[in-house]
């Protein structure tokens, strides 16, 4: 059998999120003739990592750090663990998570490859005439401009929903009593739906599901237009980068 590298996975953010990733690493490594052939994987999937929805919500608005629970320290640990572990690079299902990106990885010395980063390239390479690119996201997502910027530096502009729809729809299809977060799909779908054809109405040419709960959720025959799966495009890099093709 061919060396290849062993993909760790920091996980927790969310745990279901996390067995999604694992999944599509899998099905991205087929076709495979036997079990040998399958790339290795270390999961943490960590679900006491804090909440990373108020602690950027804090951080972007200066707020103290006494009003909520920082996740980084957690966060580092859970690499550490899988660094020692034998991962030879990371992969995290969180797109919110990428905010302490840079910190996690000056704590560790394997590399952690950025989903902001692949799904902006692959956005770009696979939709070279699409400029206005549709964000469904959790609220601190969207404040914290990681996809803002990624998308900026190759000259494309990221739209997200007006305040209502955001609320309304988007943040009650993830957090609310019958939203994602707490098991439950049908209803989520209807108002992501929604809000896809929202974005679409605003010009979105293409839309990020920049949230793993709206991956979860969200399919292709929802929106008038392309979904761009990040969990998808980081599973597909992770392979190629664990079988050297990268």
């Amino acid at each position: 059998m061919t060396d290849v590298y062993t993909i760790g996975i920091l996980g927790g953010m969310g745990p279901e999120a996390t067995n999604q990733l694992c999944s599509l690493v899998t099905a991205a490594a087929n076709p495979v003739n036997r079990d040998q052939d399958h790339i290795p994987v270390i999961t943490f999937n960590n679900s006491r990592i804090p909440d990373r929805v108020s602690a950027v919500q804090g951080s972007i608005q200066q707020t103290s750090t006494d009003d909520f629970e920082n996740p980084l320290p957690e966060m580092i640990r859970t690499a550490r663990v899988l660094e020692q572990a034998g991962a030879d690079f990371l992969i995290m299902p969180c797109n919110l998570a990428h905010y302490f990106v840079d910190e996690i990885q000056n704590a560790i010395r394997i590399p952690i490859l950025n989903m902001i980063e692949e799904t902006t390239r692959f956005s770009v390479r696979e939709y070279p005439h699409a400029y206005k690119i549709g964000l469904l996201a959790s609220t601190p997502t969207i404040q914290s401009g990681i996809f803002k910027r990624a998308f900026k530096r190759h000259e494309r502009q990221i739209i997200s929903p007006d305040e209502n729809i955001q609320e309304e729809k988007v943040m009650r299809a993830i957090y609310g009593s019958e939203g994602i977060k707490g098991g439950h799909k049908e209803r989520p779908r209807a108002l992501l739906t929604e809000a896809a054809h929202h974005l679409t109405a605003q010009g979105a040419e293409l839309i990020i599901a920049g949230c793993t709960e709206v991956s979860l959720v969200l399919e292709q025959k929802d929106s008038p237009c392309p979904i761009i799966d990040p969990l998808q495009i980081i599973a597909e890099v992770a392979v190629r980068k664990a079988r050297a093709l990268l």
